[in-house]
């Protein structure tokens, strides 16, 4: 799957598809075009994006609210929790009309500086929404210029950087490492999980679809509208149970299943980083049978993962299968439960890139 970049620029519009090979990202092509004023959905829509699964958007630097801030500490999270405070007073109108991001320019003992990158979110949602027209939805948006500075103030002052293979250059590095990425908060990318939801029903709907044909087979001459009603209900709630199985009662499948896919969302973000709905679908395609999980954990260092199996072979399968997966991968915690079954506790970290 290719990625394409665009990085639109005060006067052109540049558009890098890089393709990912061996965890690293390559230039395949590159194009640009003259711009005289903000992109239309024309411009857009002839951008050469076929073939391009993600889009990354690189915007002008006069879109920008640069400040520099120091801090008396260094860590990455905690200027992210502090900076909006700092700032307040400093931006026109109230701070939470901004998207804010921060580059760490120098680290020292006594403390860090910061360039603090804050874009208004009416400002950012109109582009959004501008270049989601184009089919164009950036999953990235950030500032090359930003990253060619390093981030200092100074620096910016200068004429920015208009050759179009150090820019592109430049944006292969901000697409396998970002310095700052403005889509957070309520303008969070969504579209992972937007397909993550839509491989899943699609799986749901084959089932459906597969027992349907194998039922008709044998039934068809016998059953009437409202038995097969019945079977479909049937088969819905079945998948739901397979999907969710700590749901016990099953009122409205469709609306229970958006209710817990809402709530797994806000789950993954309330984790801190941690990828929830990736580490789950991970777990899920290794396809271990008499297993089933029930408890999901992660502390910022380990996470853990409750179940229960038919056995301790069982439970043994899962961590060897996961073993590549992750690191540090231990059970420790397991027992037989009054009927049998094994309850089980697996410990492990994610594996750094």
């Amino acid at each position: 799957m290719k990625t394409g970049f665009i990085d639109w620029t005060e006067n052109e519009l540049h558009f890098y598809t890089f393709e990912k090979r061996a965890g690293q990202y390559y230039l395949v092509d590159s194009s640009s075009f003259p711009l005289e004023e903000e992109p239309g959905p024309e411009a857009l829509k002839s951008l050469p994006s076929a073939g391009c699964g993600d889009i990354c958007l690189s915007v002008p630097l006069d879109l920008l609210t640069l400040r520099e801030q120091t801090f008396p500490f260094s860590d990455k999270d905690k200027i992210r929790d502090t900076i909006p405070f700092e700032i307040e007073g400093v931006l026109l109108g109230s701070i939470s009309d901004y998207i804010i991001d921060h580059i760490i320019i120098e680290s020292y003992e006594a403390g860090s500086k910061v360039l603090a990158v804050c874009m208004e979110k009416s400002k950012l949602k109109k582009i959004i929404e501008l270049f989601s027209s184009a089919n164009l939805e950036p999953k990235l948006v950030t500032s090359l210029d930003a990253r060619l500075c390093e981030g200092k103030s100074e620096a910016l002052l200068v004429a920015t950087v208009s050759d179009p293979y150090v820019r592109a250059e430049a944006a292969r590095q901000e697409i396998s490492s970002p310095l700052i990425n403005l889509r957070r908060d309520e303008l969070a990318y969504m579209g992972d999980i937007v397909k993550f939801v839509g491989r899943l029903r699609l799986t749901a709907v084959l089932v459906l679809i597969l027992t349907i044909v194998l039922a008709a087979n044998f039934t068809l001459s016998f059953i009437d509208q409202k038995k097969e009603y019945k079977l479909l209900t049937d088969e819905i709630e079945a998948v739901f149970r397979r999907v969710f199985p700590e749901d016990k009662k099953i009122i409205d499948a469709d609306r229970q299943f958006k209710g817990n896919m809402n709530m797994l969302i806000k789950k993954n973000s309330a984790l801190g980083g941690v990828p929830f709905l990736n580490i789950m679908k991970d777990i899920a395609e290794q396809n271990i049978k008499n297993v089933t999980l029930h408890e999901f954990n992660a502390d910022g260092k380990n996470i853990i993962i409750k179940g229960t199996a038919n056995s301790f072979e069982d439970v043994e399968a899962l961590k060897n299968n996961i073993a590549a997966l992750f690191k540090e991968v231990k059970v420790t915690d397991s027992g037989a439960t009054a009927d049998k079954k094994i309850n089980f506790t697996i410990v492990m970290q994610e594996k750094t890139a």
